[in-house]
């Protein structure tokens, strides 16, 4: 099954990619890099949202990821904030409309063999009935970070509350 940190899964390769990809800047001065980039989720399932234990809908969506890779002499930031509109439809008519805003961002200093990236997550859902009354809320929460020095992971947690009313 796919989960629903689908955004999440992507961005961190995405912003280990641009940390990679931009070269150090050659003198004291910082060089700034921004960007927006939208993108679409093909349908996936997903079966951790507040539809009913075991219920597999199919996840659509939509989003744009922007944000700015700062590269200096001594090391690189990254900072992007991802904010991502779903729409989940289930077999018996039911659907899910949520908003998902996530920020992430990561500190790289060569000088130290220090790698920091982290983020956090929050989603707004309303289940629909097929008749397109409102009938739940969800509110999806989560946080992660993870620090590696000299190439080994020093620190590493992932946590994330689903609430369902």
């Amino acid at each position: 099954m796919v989960g629903r940190r689908f955004a999440t899964l992507l961005a961190v390769p995405i912003a280990l990619a641009a940390l990679v990809a931009i070269p150090a800047s050659a003198s004291a001065e910082a060089t700034v890099d921004r960007f927006s980039e939208p993108f679409t989720a093909e349908p996936g399932e997903v079966d951790d949202t507040c539809a009913g234990d075991g219920v597999v809908g199919i996840l659509t969506g939509a989003g744009t990821f922007a944000g700015q890779q700062v590269t200096t002499d001594n090391g690189d930031h990254f900072r992007a904030t991802i904010t991502f509109h779903t729409r989940v439809d289930f077999a018996d008519g039911r659907y899910l409309l949520a908003e998902q805003y996530e920020h992430i961002g990561s500190n790289v200093n060569p000088m130290v063999g220090v790698v920091t990236f982290g983020g956090t997550l929050h989603e707004k859902g309303t289940l629909y009935d097929a008749g397109n009354n409102v009938i739940g809320h969800e509110m999806f929460h989560a946080r992660f970070r993870t620090t590696i020095v000299d190439g080994d992971v020093a620190v590493e947690f992932d946590r994330g509350f689903l609430t369902c009313r």
